[in-house]
């Protein structure tokens, strides 16, 4: 046995090598996928979302606000949409900024019609996406009639203003999306 192995020896080598940089080939091409980039002077950053396929965007405002909306194409499963908000001339100190997330987080969530019950019991957790250290949580509720998993994250850096994304898809889908939250997030910056 042992001499059939030590003749296939430099076989065995050889593919063990070919898979190794096939892996890291794979893992690669996870740093280089297509993304756009979306630049906002009246939101003040600039926005990263999937290239291809490619997702569908617009601005909104609500108020004098300007609201960032993108979505999956119509051909992605699962659906997902995702707001980006931001409040430039904002300054909120380091030691007041867990008050005012929680209380954006919280907001968050009655839109979502989440029960008062549930909303007090939110478990909020540290988060860092590129510049961005803040605060996140995620939950079920309800969107244009539908249960979805949402998730919120309420974020800046030190001098700069908060941001707050959000982002929802359908009941239990969230964790398939969780890439395409990293490429977004991740890459959230301010312009000036």
């Amino acid at each position: 046995m042992f001499f059939r192995i030590q003749q296939h020896f430099p076989l065995l080598f050889f593919l063990l090598v070919v898979f190794m940089l096939t892996v890291d080939s794979a893992y690669g091409e996870r740093a280089k996928r297509p993304m756009k980039i979306h630049q906002h002077s009246d939101l003040g950053l600039e926005i990263w979302t999937e290239y291809a396929p490619r997702w569908i965007t617009e601005k909104h405002m609500r108020g004098k606000k300007p609201v960032f909306v993108t979505q999956t194409s119509p051909n992605v499963y699962p659906p997902a949409a995702m707001t980006v908000v931001s409040f430039p001339g904002m300054s909120v100190a380091p030691e007041e900024f867990k008050e005012v997330a929680v209380t954006a987080i919280k907001t968050g969530a009655q839109n979502y019609k989440v029960p008062e019950a549930v909303i007090s019991e939110l478990n909020l957790t540290s988060a860092t996406y590129g510049d961005l250290g803040g605060f996140e949580t995620q939950f079920q509720g309800i969107a244009l009639g539908e249960e979805v998993d949402v998730k919120i994250f309420v974020g800046q850096k030190t001098g700069k203003f908060p941001v707050m994304v959000q982002i929802y898809t359908l009941k239990d889908k969230l964790p398939h999306i969780k890439e395409q939250i990293r490429r977004s997030w991740n890459n959230i910056s301010y312009l000036h």
